[in-house]
């Protein structure tokens, strides 16, 4: 017995312990990579992805406010912008209504969206650079009907400008 008690404390403990240091290593590491690591690297991503515009990008106006023109304001922004002016006419899109949009006039809504979704697809879009003012029913639709498409970028207008807030999908 005591034989076995000193092969254990003699040899089998100081195995364990290197075997317990060894497996410290990777678990501290992924720690860190979980903890610190993964955000910092979406951050940087999205700050990537906010400056590439896309090999065929597309523009998008969607001005769903009655009163309210913003394809005025966003064609004025995009003609400022080095790299959103290169986007050839082509493929700029745009749903504009006149009159509030209701239930009643949902299903139209929805129908331009779908047409222009597929023209978008179409053209080959791999990024779509929105331009959107309406109520958020129809933003909704919007995410749902170009959740599985194109990389989507929001701009939103604020102090007298548009912000691009980068793309709507995170890398996976």
């Amino acid at each position: 017995m005591n034989t076995l008690l000193q092969f254990i404390r003699d040899v089998l403990d100081p195995i364990g312990v290197v075997v317990g240091l060894i497996v410290a290593v990777p678990i501290f590491w992924t720690w860190w990579q979980v903890v610190f690591g993964e955000p910092r690297r979406l951050r940087r991503w999205h700050r990537e992805a906010r400056e590439q515009v896309g090999l065929r990008p597309a523009i998008l106006i969607v001005d769903l406010l009655p009163g309210k023109n913003i394809s005025t304001q966003a064609q004025h922004f995009i003609a400022q912008h080095e790299a959103l002016k290169q986007i050839p006419q082509d493929r700029h899109f745009s749903i504009v209504r006149n009159e509030s949009l209701t239930p009643e006039t949902m299903p139209d809504f929805l129908t331009e969206l779908r047409e222009i979704s597929a023209r978008i697809s179409h053209a080959g879009c791999d990024t779509i650079h929105c331009f959107y003012a309406g109520p958020v029913a129809a933003a909704a639709c919007l995410g749902a009907e170009f959740a599985n498409g194109a990389r989507m970028h929001v701009y939103q207008h604020q102090n007298g400008t548009y912000l691009d807030f980068g793309p709507l999908r995170l890398i996976g």
